[in-house]
């Protein structure tokens, strides 16, 4: 829509009579019905001004209507589209990622049930396997000291050819038994160092049945619970909000085509009362100063309008009277004229086809029908 108006070229002036007191009047019958249909053309002019004023306001009326309309819809389909695209996005994802995670913590806690039940089993084990290890460090004592018993010295160095003190020099043990001291001294001495590694396996254990307890992966069905109910609700937030964007925006639509429609009706009707006006001033114009251009008045028309009275006066006396058909005519003009129209009318409304129209046919002239 232009914000600029554009004026008819015969745009309505106050106090514009388009000239109708300039011309002085004739004193005859026909200049008195010209002059009463002019007043009564002024009357339509007058009227025909006032209606294109009142049209043009009401079209600068509904075109500031249009202006905030239009205003008005596009800030409403911005906060739609703010609202829409944050509900396909994050909306969405926060459901979509609500559903993944119950799944996966249904598989954690089924890892978590088995994570239990296996350390629950190493820890008895554990359990189980520190009894044994103290049953090796009492058996170990037992081997120390039967290996430290003077009772038990013969045996000792016919094993590993070890002498007591104050014994002769010690002998050398078999081929089998060369390394039978160090195998005593492990047998003796290992126990006792594998007691304290299984009271650190058994503590770490109980340290990790520990944790696995205390990270209670059961209380997250609760938490995926109350994220669920919370993100549902901010979801049904959003897309309630974006529902009634929806509705507005519908509705501020449906306003703005209205205010389209408005306008657009208001345009044809200021352009019909611009189009009257400049019909009722042009003949107006015309009525205030009357001279048709067909009918030829000037000295050309006369010199032969007086040579042909001349002729016209010898045919009198040579016949006794003036002849009516040499008298010129003289709105011949005004037929062709009338017949251009007619052509004019045809290039400005009709189509042109690729043949061309055949040409009008002119009415005989009546002279010529006289012939």
């Amino acid at each position: 829509m232009a914000n600029k108006p554009q004026y008819p070229k015969h745009h309505p002036k106050p106090d514009d009579d388009n000239g109708c007191k300039d011309c002085k009047d004739k004193d005859n019958a026909t200049q008195v019905s010209i002059t009463q249909n002019r007043n009564e053309l002024c009357q339509l002019l007058y009227g025909s001004k006032g209606s294109v004023s009142k049209s043009e306001t009401k079209f600068d009326g509904e075109n500031d209507i249009y202006k905030e309309k239009r205003c008005i819809f596009l800030n409403t389909e911005k906060s739609y589209r703010k609202f829409r695209n944050f509900e396909i996005t994050v909306g969405t994802e926060l459901l979509q990622t609500n559903v993944s995670l119950k799944a996966g913590i249904t598989q954690i806690k089924d890892w978590n049930k088995t994570l239990n039940t296996t350390l629950s089993t190493i820890s008895k084990q554990v359990k189980e396997l520190k009894v044994k290890f103290l049953e090796l460090k009492e058996a170990a004592c037992r081997l120390d000291n039967s290996y430290n018993d003077k009772c038990n010295i013969t045996q000792i160095r016919a094993l590993t050819g070890k002498a007591a003190e104050n014994c002769p020099e010690p002998e050398q043990p078999p081929e089998a038994c060369k390394d039978a001291e160090k195998q005593i001294e492990d047998l003796i001495c290992r126990p006792k160092g594998l007691v304290f590694d299984i009271n650190s396996i058994f503590q770490s254990s109980s340290d990790v049945v520990g944790i696995q307890i205390f990270s209670n992966i059961d209380s997250l069905d609760q938490l995926h619970s109350d994220l669920t109910t919370k993100s549902t609700s901010f979801e049904k937030l959003i897309s309630d909000a974006m529902k009634a964007r929806k509705s507005e925006l519908d509705k501020v639509q449906e306003e703005l085509v209205n205010s389209v429609k408005s306008i657009t009706q208001a345009a044809v009707v200021r352009n019909s009362e611009r189009a009257k006006f400049e019909g009722y001033y042009d003949a107006t114009e015309f009525l205030c100063c009357p001279e048709c251009d067909c009918v030829k008045e000037d000295d050309n028309h006369h010199d032969h309008h007086e040579h042909h009275e001349h002729d016209q006066d010898q045919n009198y006396e040579k016949s006794g009277r003036k002849g009516c058909e040499d008298c010129p005519p003289r709105l011949k003009d005004c037929e062709h004229a009338i017949c251009d129209i007619c052509d004019d009318v045809k290039k400005t409304f009709c189509c042109e086809d690729k043949e061309e129209a055949p040409p009008v046919q002119k009415k005989p002239d009546r002279n010529q029908e006289a012939e």
